[in-house]
This record gives structure tokens, C-alpha cells and sequence, in this order.
């Protein structure tokens, strides 16, 4: 039997399988087309032969339900021939989503090992905040697939004490670019106001593989660019991997984007960057353009004011101490402005209301209430923060996370935020992991 080879693909994909063989265990496929609203692209795609061998995977896991991770377009392609496995989250609507259409899935059970073909056995660790962590082992080494999760420290301690007595070689797989609001603020006066330069997400990376004792780092969960007009300005404020070579600290091994490496010797062989195949531009022009098109075509409305209200009015008792003069959220002409005092939402025209304003095309605004995940707006990298007074940016970034708890139904009855709240607090003091 020839010895297994790990490769990553996509943005957060694995793949693991022996030479002439199909994939054992692929993870996370984006593998086609874009996510958020045509801003995100990946940087390489697979050719069309690559997707065929894809698609005969015997094992899909997806970490969690964002689209960077959960591509309901590339798990179309890969088929229903996988079957498609779950982490055990409070929220399961993206199980469902598959399980209707006819795909085979099955949910783990949290912290117990699943065998699979070869010798190869995966655990899932889900998290506090509807992510999930993968550990793979396999008869060389043990792979630590962390994407774009940022476990809390017992998690981390547990997994390494895990690593410890399994002793194989450690690859950790893990996110190393911002995506999210971090560099989306600004002041008064235009500038940008970023809460997180390159080297805190490098000096965060080199943190986490010493407290694991990895061998190997992948980066990994961080191969996409930014492509609509109103986006493209974040590329500059991406963390690459020319950032990881000048920055990298430590004894972990750093390896390139889009390794295929074999795990009985780690000898890896990688794509160079001039070898890439990103979206053909001609395409993905027309893509982004009839999107801002689209977008330039919509208005915002009085049930756009009411739904934003019901979102907001759930966490009305901390937003009137934090925001006391109110906030808005402006798209295009108009502004929809909450006041947390009396728990309303007004439509005005746009300009600047209460402490600060968050700009996002109405389009994108109306899909994301409607669809009540409001949280993705945080992810696009078009949507902009404007400060009107001098606030910490910290307790804006705070507000989407507060909205993430509603998006997934923490929040919807008291039964489920209790169940949510216990779960999460068995995640996080996870205890001794069992060994495979």
C-alpha cells in the first residue's frame, strides 16, 4: 500500500489519499466560482480533471456553515457520491440543506474517533462558536486542522497533550489573514483606523504552533483575493505568505501555499505562484460588475428598518450604554438610524448618525436581513465603518459577533441560548481528549 500524501487545495481544503487513488477525506470545499456576495476569490482553482478526481472522495468533513467553508456551488459539483460529515453544533440548518436535496450526511459525535480506510482516524472537536476543529490521524503523522477557528486555550492545551502521547510528527493546518472587520474602520477625517497589522496574525500563528509543538505549518484558510471594485482595496492589507517568510519565528517547518506533502518522509512538493490558476478575468469581471450592478438597483425599505430593529432590539440593554448616541447602517441614499433608547429604527437620508455608520450596498443589506445572518456583512471586505466619534473600534468588531449568536438561533428562545451556553462551556474545558 502506497503511503498517504496531504494536499491542500481551494482556500480551506484537504485532501488526503494515496497515490492513483481518490481522496480518503476532503475538508471545506470552495473549489469553483466566489463566496460573499462575488468579493472573495480564490487564488487557484483546480482544472476540471482535479474536480473529477475530487468528487470521488469517500469522506467530505466541513468545519463550519460559512460559504468560504460551506460552498453549496463545489459541493454541488463534488456530487452526492461523499459522504458529507458534520460537526455536532447547536445550529443544523446546513445538514439539512444537503440532507433534503438527497446527500448523504451524518453528524459526529463530538470528541470520539471515526475510523476510516487505511489506518486513517478523524475526531471533531466543535467550539464554542458554531466552528469545529478536525485532528486526523494517520499511521505517520497527526494533522491538526484548525482553519480559520481560534479555540480558546484549554482546547489548545488539550490538543497538545493529545499530540504528546500520540507522538507522530504534527501538521498544523491554520488561518493567517485577516477576514473580518479589522481593517475596515475609519475616522473622522478618512483615515484608517486597523486594530491588527500582519505581524500580530504571524506572531499569532508561531504562538500557536509552540503551544501544539508542530513540525509542520501549512498556511492555509487564507487563499483568497478580493475582487469587486468596492474590495479590492483589502488585498493591500492581506497577511501572505511573503509575510510569514520575513516574520516566521519558532522551530516549526513553514511550508508553502498548495503543498502536496508526503507524510512517511514530509518531503512536499509545492505550486509556485506563477503557476496559479485564479478566475479567468474576463469572467469574473462580468461576475463582479453585474453584481454592483445589481446592487446599484436596489433601495432599502420599511421591512429592511423593521427586521434590522428586531436584530438590534435583542441586544438593546448593552447597546444604549455603549453607543449612546445611536448608530447607523447607510446604503446608498438612505440610512437606516437605531436609536438604543427607544429601541427604533428610523429610515433617513444618509449621512452621519450617532457614534459611528456602517456602509454596505442595500442589496447585500436586504439579502442578509432577509436571510437573518447579518454577521456576513463582517466578512465581505466592502463593507466600511465609519467613526464619528472617538470610540474603540473593538466595540463595533463586538456588535457583529453579537449578531453571529442570533444569525446561528442562540438567541431565538430561552431554551436555546441555555442549551447553546452549556455547550459552549463544555468545548471550551474540553478535559483529556482520548487517544485513537
Amino acid at each position: 500500500m502506497s503511503s498517504l500524501k496531504l494536499r491542500t487545495l481551494g482556500h480551506a481544503s484537504i485532501a488526503l489519499y494515496r497515490h492513483g487513488e481518490a481522496p480518503v477525506l476532503l475538508t471545506d470545499p470552495w473549489l469553483i466560482g466566489s463566496v460573499y456576495w462575488r468579493s472573495w476569490w480564490l487564488q487557484h482553482y483546480p482544472d476540471a480533471a482535479e474536480l473529477d478526481w475530487l468528487a470521488g472522495a469517500a469522506n467530505v468533513y466541513i468545519t463550519h456553515e460559512h460559504p468560504d467553508h460551506f460552498h453549496t456551488p463545489s459541493i454541488r459539483r463534488l456530487g452526492k457520491r461523499p459522504l458529507y460529515l458534520f460537526p455536532t453544533l447547536p445550529e443544523t440548518g446546513f445538514v439539512a440543506h444537503l440532507r433534503d436535496r438527497g446527500y448523504r450526511t451524518e453528524m459526529m459525535p463530538p470528541l470520539q474517533w471515526r475510523r476510516l480506510d487505511g489506518g486513517i482516524s478523524i475526531l471533531s472537536l466543535p467550539l464554542w462558536n458554531d466552528d469545529s476543529l478536525l485532528l486526523v490521524d494517520t499511521p505517520d503523522a497527526l494533522i491538526l486542522n484548525f482553519n480559520d477557528a481560534k479555540p480558546p486555550p484549554p482546547v489548545v492545551r488539550a490538543v497538545r497533550r493529545l499530540a504528546d502521547r500520540i507522538k507522530k510528527p504534527r501538521i498544523l493546518l491554520a488561518s493567517y489573514s485577516p477576514a473580518s472587520l479589522v481593517n475596515s474602520f475609519r475616522d473622522a477625517s478618512g483615515e484608517m483606523v486597523s486594530m491588527k497589522p500582519p505581524e500580530g496574525y504571524v506572531a499569532f500563528i508561531c504562538r500557536l504552533c509552540e503551544r501544539l509543538g508542530a513540525d509542520i505549518y501549512l498556511p492555509f484558510a487564507s487563499q483568497a483575493s478580493f475582487e469587486r471594485a468596492d474590495s479590492v482595496w483589502a488585498n493591500r492589507y492581506r497577511t501572505g505568505f511573503a509575510d510569514l517568510g520575513r516574520l516566521w519565528r519558532g522551530r516549526t517547518r513553514l511550508l508553502p501555499p498548495y503543498t502536496t506533502l508526503a507524510l512517511a518522509d514530509l518531503t512536499h512538493q509545492a505550486t509556485p505562484p506563477d503557476a496559479y490558476r485564479p478566475a479567468a478575468a474576463a469572467r469574473r469581471n462580468a461576475r463582479t460588475e453585474e453584481r454592483l450592478a445589481e446592487e446599484g438597483a436596489a433601495a432599502l425599505g420599511a421591512i429592511d428598518a423593521v427586521r434590522l430593529q428586531h436584530k438590534l432590539n435583542l441586544w438593546r440593554w448593552l447597546m444604549w450604554p455603549l453607543f449612546p448616541r445611536g448608530f447607523a447602517f447607510e446604503a446608498g441614499g438612505t440610512a437606516l438610524v437605531y436609536d438604543p433608547r427607544r429601541g427604533r429604527v428610523r429610515i433617513e437620508p444618509a449621512g452621519d448618525y450617532g457614534d459611528f455608520v456602517v456602509s454596505v450596498p442595500a442589496l447585500t443589506l436586504r439579502e442578509a436581513l432577509a436571510n437573518d445572518h447579518l454577521s456576513d456583512l463582517g466578512i465581505t471586505m466592502f463593507v466600511r465603518i465609519r467613526l464619528l466619534r472617538r470610540i474603540d473600534p473593538r466595540k463595533v468588531y463586538g456588535l457583529f459577533v453579537l449578531f453571529q449568536f442570533d444569525d446561528y438561533g442562540h438567541m431565538r428562545r430561552p431554551a436555546a441560548l441555555l442549551r447553546w451556553l452549556g455547550c459552549g462551556l463544555r468545548r471550551s474545558l474540553p478535559g483529556r481528549l482520548r487517544a485513537p
